[in-house]
């Protein structure tokens, strides 16, 4: 059986599950992301590119139940490849 989860690793805050469009821009253009979960600290990304992320890197993505487009810093601190996406986790500046 294959997963595409993160390791586990303590953590400073909770992770809230979610499925939201990320858009990620770099100085490397714009990437399309899946997060899966998210907290005040980071976010869980797959990530629709076979290149290594940039770091840092802008994150756009909207919440339920907030109005606008949230704009976060962030930077890559572990990634990984699967057969089709790359997963990975942020932390937030």
């Amino acid at each position: 059986m294959s997963s595409t989860s993160l390791p586990t690793e303590r953590r400073s805050s909770s992770r809230i599950p979610v499925v939201i469009s990320v858009r990620e821009r770099s100085a490397h253009g714009v990437v399309m992301c899946v997060a899966t979960d998210i907290s005040r600290s980071g976010m869980a990304l797959k990530r629709a590119a076979d290149t290594a992320p940039a770091s840092p890197v802008t994150l756009e993505f909207s919440l339920p139940g907030i109005d606008g487009l949230v704009s976060v810093t962030a930077r890559f601190i572990r990634q990984f490849q699967t057969a089709s996406v790359q997963v990975g986790a942020v932390s937030f500046e």
